[in-house]
């Protein structure tokens, strides 16, 4: 009997030294997850065994998408592929799944001339349509007269289709320090990184833009990490809709990011 408990001892003893070595056990039953904001957007972050994902989620180009934007991180000794095809976003009122657009696919469907657009066009040389009978002015006279204003008033307007959207203010990081920075300092600072990465926004940038943020399928290193925007239809608003807090009708989006053998799944509530 005192022999096994000494083996039991020397045992738990051996387990306890291993795991301070090898670090924090990321098993699924109790995995470290949180939020953090950075310029006004909440993003959650989720550890497993051998990946962190960090994942951002809210209407964007006017309301038309529901943007995504997810970081892999690859913890582990072994390199993973991510494919944007295999990361779901569903409805969870309407309990129906979104479909996903390519970055070709958003810029062609915001690109599509409006109502708006169509009159903007006449005003910059499009052909112009007869007025009315008898030469009475018409609603497209009119409009045109005023965008033709507008359009002198402000030259710069025409070139500017696209303007270019700046955060308020830059995210700063925090100053590396054990100590004081916990596990959501630590990956809002990796998020911030220099500052040029891929960002959610809210109206429409450039086509380019949507083009060089798209998340793409990568393999990624041990060690290494990919990043990117993915855009899926906007749900619906139903009369199962919750209710926030202001009142309103809310929408409710599960992402599912699998990677490797672990999924980390999200749900998103309006920001």
């Amino acid at each position: 009997m005192l022999r096994a408990v000494v083996l039991l001892c020397l045992s738990a003893s051996i387990f306890a030294q291993s795991s301070a070595e090898n670090g924090p056990d990321f098993s699924r039953a109790a995995r470290p997850r949180g939020w953090f904001y950075l310029n006004g957007i909440g993003h959650q972050y989720l550890q497993g065994t051998n990946y962190t994902v960090i994942a951002a989620a809210i209407p964007v180009l006017n309301g038309r998408f529901f943007g995504v934007k997810i970081h892999v991180i690859n913890r582990g000794t072994n390199s993973v592929n991510v494919l944007p095809e295999e990361i779901a976003a569903d409805d969870s009122v309407g309990a129906k799944q979104l479909a996903l657009y390519s970055s070709a696919e958003v810029n062609d469907k915001l690109l599509r001339p409006t109502g708006m657009a169509k009159f903007a066009g006449i005003a910059f040389g499009a052909p112009v349509s007869a007025s009315g009978a008898g030469g009475a002015p018409t609603m497209t006279d009119l409009l045109r007269e005023i965008i033709q204003e507008a359009v002198a008033e402000n030259p710069w307007a025409a070139e500017n289709a696209y303007p270019t959207l700046k955060p308020r203010g830059a995210a700063v990081a925090t100053t590396p320090n054990p100590q004081a920075c916990d596990l959501g300092c630590e990956l809002r600072n990796r998020e911030i990184g220099d500052g040029n990465g891929p960002q959610l926004v809210r109206r429409s940038p450039k086509p380019e833009v949507i083009e060089q943020t798209e998340f793409l399928a990568n393999t990624v290193p041990p060690g290494g990490d990919a990043c990117g925007v993915l855009y899926f239809a906007m749900p619906k608003l139903t009369d199962k809709a919750p209710i926030s807090a202001n009142g309103r009708k809310s929408y409710r989006v599960t992402v599912t990011v699998p990677v490797g053998d672990e999924k980390f799944q999200f749900v998103f509530p309006p920001e």
